[in-house]
């Protein structure tokens, strides 16, 4: 389900920003030249609630670098307001709310993160058992 929310996530940066921004989801070796999102997991857990649902919690860092130049910081708080925007709700079999939604700006770099937490519900198969036969000998009786 990560990676389903990764790219649903991707769905909805591309479709606010269009094609002026590149978006990665692994670490690139060289440096990454902006306009563009790196977007990452950065922590989930799950909780069993009742007998085979339980509470998923996964939290999401977007960094936004913006384009080389002046102006990088009203770059980063205008992708801030956009980003909060487009990734209020995104759409993994059904729609998923964005949670506890804040953004910071260090070294240039836009660090925007968002909660996605979801139900699962997890069923175990169950194997039926086969016939069996058994045979019980009593001792001692009349």
């Amino acid at each position: 389900m990560i990676n389903r929310i990764l790219e649903a996530i991707g769905v909805a940066l591309r479709a606010k920003f269009g094609d002026s921004c590149e978006i990665y989801t692994e670490e690139t070796e060289q440096g990454l030249e902006g306009p563009c999102f790196f977007v990452q997991c950065m922590n989930f857990s799950s909780e069993l609630l009742k007998e085979g649902r339980f509470l998923r919690r996964s939290r999401f860092l977007i960094r936004y670098s913006p384009p080389p130049g002046g102006g990088r910081y009203r770059e980063c708080c205008a992708a801030a307001g956009q980003l909060s925007d487009c990734l209020e709700c995104i759409t993994v079999d059904g729609l998923i709310r964005g949670t506890q939604m804040h953004g910071e700006i260090a070294g240039g770099i836009l660090h925007y993160y968002v909660n996605y937490d979801y139900l699962a519900c997890v069923r175990e198969e169950t194997v039926a058992m086969g016939e069996m036969t058994s045979y019980v000998t009593a001792k001692g009786g009349d």
